[in-house]
């Protein structure tokens, strides 16, 4: 009976593991699909084909750092892109042209990078304060080739956008130490937690976002910080209102503790289709990503997004999806009292994680689940086995 309650442990505990990795999807990368002129492109497409449907995938930095993502039935083909509207910037044109229906289309952008003053060093983020907020035009940023978007059924694609300047008069400070602007984003087959901190948990059904500041020149003095505004667009949503909530959660994958997560979701939906984002708040100031350098990464209210018309990838897609689109925007500010402002280190990279469907929540990995089951069915089965033993050698009372 013992040996079968074992074996029972073991067998949940196998079945659990191999559930949570049992999904998984076909990637495959294109660099500048249906464009003559590689050069002048920059867009990197890639699709995840499911069993029961596709992901489509658009990242460019063309007007402002995007991500967009479209959902169509398993089989349905990107047929066409219009670069005269991508390079024309036309918002009231057809950008994206497919074989098939689309089921739901959602975009993450960075809409707004800003530098802020914080003579106090209390990471306190005020853009009502006069000259205390510097806008970088993202428009006007050069940016290289674009490096990865390679790979034909591997199981991870990545593609990461360097700003090494600009052609505006009013920023190009920002780079006079050599300083970059990087964009980096990743998507993988299968479900899984990054192996860089903050370990962000991702699913097939996503895509992982990362934000890095690199020795840029702070313009506003010495005492100033950086941060920027998200802008989520969504047509799944049926009313179009997201909440932002902030849960602690266990997470043991690497190392076992209490993380905060934060997440923008839509609680009213419950759907593949659906769309979220979450990310721990936190920043890291060294390329280690030292958890003794790391600072906040504060977000303040969620509001209507004002400037989600402004160009880049994934306007040019879900412009012509109005008014069926909700937008939100949301921003968030690096630092934390009495970390010696951005200057200290001039590093900062941030992470998040968006897709499709239910957002996933940290939970106890299947290695901690055996541990458990052998560590307390051993000791069991040692007292058992102790009674029993004692119970057939017992001596007889003498008469």
């Amino acid at each position: 009976m013992v040996v079968k309650v074992m074996i029972a442990k073991v067998l949940f505990v196998t079945l659990l593991a191999c559930t949570c990795a049992a999904y998984q999807r076909k990637l495959t990368a294109h660099l500048n699909p249906f464009c003559d002129d590689k050069e002048v492109c920059g867009l990197c497409y890639i699709t995840a084909e499911g069993s029961n449907d596709t992901l489509h995938y658009f990242w460019s930095a063309l007007g402002a750092p995007a991500t967009l993502a479209i959902q169509t039935p398993l089989g349905t083909k990107l047929i066409d892109i219009s670069w005269e509207s991508l390079r024309g910037h036309y918002l009231n044109q057809t950008t994206f042209s497919f074989d098939g229906p689309v089921l739901s289309s959602s975009a993450v952008v960075i809409s707004k990078l800003l530098e802020y003053n914080d003579p106090e060093n209390k990471a306190h983020l005020n853009t009502t304060q006069a000259n205390g907020t510097h806008y970088i035009d993202q428009s006007k940023l050069l940016w290289k080739d674009i490096q990865g978007c390679t790979g034909n059924g591997s199981s991870l694609v990545t593609a990461t956008f360097v700003a090494y300047g600009t052609s505006s008069a009013k920023d190009e400070g920002f780079f006079s130490g050599n300083g970059t602007i990087q964009f980096t984003l990743e998507v993988q087959d299968s479900d899984g937690h990054d192996i860089q901190f903050p370990h962000l948990l991702y699913t097939s059904n996503s895509s992982q976002i990362q934000l890095s500041l690199l020795n840029l020149s702070p313009q506003l003095g010495k005492t100033s910080q950086f941060g920027f505004e998200l802008t989520i667009l969504d047509d799944s949503s049926r009313n179009g209102t997201y909440d932002v909530d902030s849960v602690r959660t266990f997470d043991d994958e690497y190392t076992p503790g209490v993380f905060t997560n934060v997440a923008l979701f839509d609680k009213h939906e419950n759907s593949s289709s659906t769309f979220y984002l979450h990310w721990k708040p936190v920043c890291y100031r060294d390329p280690g990503r030292t958890v003794t350098l790391s600072v906040d990464a504060a977000y303040q209210n969620l509001t209507y997004a004002t400037s989600w018309w402004n160009f880049n990838v994934a306007t040019a897609w879900l412009a012509q999806r109005a008014p069926h689109v909700s937008s939100s925007g949301i921003t968030v500010a690096f630092g934390s009292e009495g970390d010696g402002w951005y200057q200290e280190n001039s590093y900062a990279t941030w992470a998040m994680s968006s897709g499709f469907g239910v957002r996933p929540l940290e939970h106890v990995s299947a290695t901690v689940l055996s541990v458990t089951s052998v560590g307390l069915g051993i000791p069991g089965i040692i007292a058992l086995g102790t009674v029993i033993y004692v119970s057939l050698h017992k001596p007889e009372p003498k008469l």
